[in-house]
């Protein structure tokens, strides 16, 4: 029988270690100890979360710096395989290019309304805000060009497919293959974004100029698309340029769909709601006159 003895916490009165209750103020000791033990589980548990947190940060570090790496090697030799190349890599490198744009034509935007919003306020009273107009052009922008970037993927996916007997590419192999071909772009991307924060607004020539950096991107994504067709196909179930011939056809019937159904579903709402904020603007121009 164990002897040893300790305080109870409510009235200190001594009491032997293997009791439950006080017998003198009958405190349930049990529910003390619990209490002390408490504190610990509870550290224990921050512990683990930081420990969790602190992985999930490390894993993201390791995933941008394999990419950045990946990116470099790509850029440099497009046509060789890198292998062991993590699944989600020509996700990230086709956001990144679109985010890019996206981001390009946001600060382009706000500069032009900037100096729209200075003309305006000349002219009328009544305050002029351009926000709503380029956050709905920006997400509009941003929906497009990634469905356009699934577009080429899923064509490209499927003429590869057709052509490679041994059906070795996987989407996401393919989606990796034709990123690594394309990843110039970003560099295109870069040009483009920077070029906006320096380009004089008012000026015909600098919007010609920032237009005509889209050249390579549109070449670079067209010969990496076609050329993701048939690289690496050793068994091809027909003659190689017959596949680049069909996935060429193929590509323009499928962007010009697109473009069909963008112009007659969504540009109409588009043409509507700049009508609209156009009218809203000549109102009060108008009824400032008078």
């Amino acid at each position: 029988m164990n002897n040893a003895t300790k305080f109870c916490p409510n009235c200190g009165n001594e009491v032997k270690a293997d009791a439950k209750f006080c017998p003198k103020c009958g405190h349930n000791l049990t529910a003390a100890t619990s209490a002390t033990g408490a504190p610990q589980q509870s550290t224990t548990t921050q512990e683990s979360r930081s420990a969790k947190t602190t992985e999930s940060v490390q894993r993201a570090k390791r995933f941008s710096g394999n990419f950045f790496s990946w990116w470099l090697k790509t850029v440099r030799h497009p046509a060789t395989m890198v292998p062991d190349t993590h699944k989600y890599f020509g996700v990230t490198a086709f956001l990144l290019n679109i985010v890019v744009i996206v981001l390009a034509f946001v600060v382009l935007a706000n500069r032009v309304a900037s100096a729209a919003t200075k003309a305006l306020n000349n002219m009328t009273d009544e305050p002029v805000h351009f926000g709503g107009v380029i956050f709905k052009l920006s997400l509009f922008l941003l929906v497009f060009l990634a469905v356009g970037a699934i577009i080429y993927i899923a064509v490209g996916f499927g003429f590869r497919k057709i052509a490679d007997t041994e059906g070795r590419f996987s989407i996401w192999d393919y989606t990796n293959r034709l990123a690594s071909l394309t990843n110039l772009i970003l560099v295109f991307c870069i040009i483009i974004f920077v070029f906006t924060l320096f380009m004089s607004p008012d000026s015909l020539e600098s919007y010609g100029r920032m237009l005509g950096l889209f050249s390579p991107i549109f070449l670079i994504l067209n010969v990496g698309y076609l050329f993701s067709t048939v690289d690496g196909v050793d068994h091809p179930r027909w003659d190689k340029f017959y596949t680049v011939l069909l996935a060429l056809i193929a590509i323009s019937i499928a962007l010009s769909i697109y473009l069909l159904i963008v112009r007659n579903f969504v540009g109409g709402s588009i043409t509507n709601y700049l009508e609209n904020f156009t009218n809203g603007l000549t109102d009060s121009f108008n009824n400032n006159n008078y």
